[in-house]
């Protein structure tokens, strides 16, 4: 539990520290900026970023702890891309799909490594007038280590969070 909260409370360091570096607020700079960093919760609690290639392309990531079954340090990376966008009265939602993997270190050593591949959908959300953006991102995948041995399952994730873009 040591371990866990001290992990927010570092996340949430960096979340305030972060906007001291961030992009000016205008809507133009923020929501074009290259790179992104907050907090992502979910079946994988940590870390998240963002790397922005273009507009409708980028390397969405985490890094955390995962919240079930066997406690592992997990780290997910992801090619994602914009495949479509709406809007509800007058905010704007971008409609995400991605390809990655997940990797999970056990933190005690009587379990091994899990690894998956994982296909990331999500619904992003940029604010205006801060250079937030809010997400929700659900990840089906297909597990093929689990625990150190071979095992093909398919497996789910699902994910919540907020990045803070700066340049």
């Amino acid at each position: 539990m040591k371990k866990r909260t001290f992990l927010i409370v570092f996340t949430l360091l960096i979340l305030i520290l972060v906007p001291v570096s961030s992009a000016s607020l205008r809507t133009s700079s923020a929501s074009y900026s290259r790179f992104a960093l907050g907090l992502n919760l979910g079946t994988n609690t940590g870390l998240g970023f963002q790397v922005r290639a273009n507009r409708d392309f980028d390397i969405i990531g985490n890094l955390g702890l995962n919240n079930f079954g066997v406690k592992h340090l997990a780290f997910d990376v992801a090619a994602n891309y914009k495949i479509g966008e709406f809007n509800i009265d007058r905010a704007d939602f971008d409609v995400t799909m991605g390809l990655g993997a997940n990797v999970g270190i056990p933190l005690d050593n009587d379990h091994g490594v899990n690894f998956s591949v994982l296909v990331p959908f999500g619904i992003v959300y940029h604010f205006t007038e801060v250079p937030i953006d809010m997400y929700v991102r659900l990840a089906p995948g297909v597990r093929i280590f689990n625990e150190g041995e071979i095992d093909i399952s398919v497996g789910f994730s699902g994910f919540i969070g907020a990045l803070w873009r700066f340049d």
